[in-house]
């Protein structure tokens, strides 16, 4: 970072720890001073520097002479009348836009976070992927989204989970980063098996997250096990091809001995026939996993229809043969246009 040259000030929120520490070790001080500072911006969501008070008031000065601290602001804040989740449009420090969702069930308290700005994956059930891809979030304005969400419900975040806007496993080194602070003590106290990174499937990001020593939960959105149909709804699939995404999700299983998350989106007529349910149970077989039955959440100038509870329940039926755990997960924020796959800027 180098000595105070009066250079323009810095987002303090944009630094590592390691970086913090750097920082304090060329001004000559202790290296505790750098939990105090992460301490204040993501336990504490202090934004005022001078409010810093276990600092020495030297530092604190110098601080500010380097520094300011940035906070996202709210542009939309829509609460469910049917289930309490709340969604958030927030814009980041250059003017763009991300959305994030809290969901409160039971004691848990979860934030749906954003990993990008838009998508590039162009999944065609998605919203999301209408809009485009603008850029990647920094690992601040990843944390920023939980921290304005536990400050705004005034509770402590026991979950947070990455499938809001984006795909994370094209953005890994700010998750990472992101993540490592999540778990921190002095920051938001997440402990690694409360984080869930989702993905569409890009193998060579499952191979990555087999390396990182933390161990958070994955779960691979699947939606279907016949190769030419994931491709029709998820282009993403020509690239990662089912049996290279088979051999990734083993070998994860080989190295973290944890269980695998298949998210099923059900679409009425188009995934949910006996061939569809053959192909998933060839496809699983060997992995341990749970799969999540989601039954799709239409917007506007979406190419397929929600099912009825009557559809729903026959595909349960079909799934329910399977040797695999079966979950129906209900989606949450449905009307706020906050549940799976609406995230889309809607005001």
């Amino acid at each position: 970072m180098g000595v105070h040259t009066g250079q323009r000030r810095l987002n303090l929120k944009a630094k590592t720890r390691e970086e913090i520490e750097a920082y304090l070790k060329e001004l000559g001080e202790k290296p505790y001073r750098a939990t105090q500072i992460i301490r204040w911006l993501w336990q504490k969501g202090e934004s005022e520097i001078d409010r810093f008070s276990d600092l020495p008031l030297s530092l604190r000065e110098r601080l500010k002479e380097d520094f300011y601290v940035y906070k996202v602001e709210p542009v939309s804040i829509k609460k469910s009348s049917v289930d309490g989740s709340i969604k958030f449009l927030l814009r980041l420090i250059d003017g763009r836009e991300v959305e994030s969702v809290f969901i409160p069930e039971g004691k848990r308290r979860t934030v749906c976070v954003s990993s990008q700005v838009g998508c590039p994956l162009k999944c065609t059930f998605c919203a999301t992927g209408r809009l485009g891809f603008t850029r990647n979030l920094e690992f601040w304005e990843i944390l920023e989204q939980v921290r304005f969400v536990r400050d705004y419900v005034g509770e402590r975040i026991t979950n947070v989970v990455f499938m809001g806007m984006g795909e994370p496993m094209l953005n890994l080194e700010n998750v990472f980063r992101a993540i490592d602070l999540l778990q921190e003590n002095d920051a938001f106290r997440i402990g690694a098996r409360k984080i869930t990174l989702s993905t569409a499937g890009i193998v060579s990001g499952i191979y990555r997250l087999l390396e990182y020593k933390k161990q958070v939960k994955l779960a691979v959105s699947l939606n279907s096990a016949i190769q030419e149909k994931r491709e029709k709804i998820m282009p993403i699939a020509k690239r990662f091809p089912l049996s290279e995404l088979k051999k990734a999700i083993l070998d994860y299983y080989r190295v973290k001995k944890r269980w695998v998350t298949f998210e099923y989106i059900h679409l009425p007529g188009f995934n949910d026939t006996d061939e569809d349910v053959r192909a998933l149970e060839r496809f699983i077989k060997g992995i341990p996993c749970k799969i999540n039955l989601i039954p799709y959440n239409s917007f506007e100038g979406s190419f397929f229809r929600e099912p009825s509870q009557v559809e729903i329940e026959r595909f349960l039926r079909k799934l329910y043969r399977l040797k695999a755990t079966i979950t129906l997960r209900k989606s949450k924020g449905r009307d706020i246009k906050g549940a799976c796959g609406q995230l889309a800027y809607l005001r």
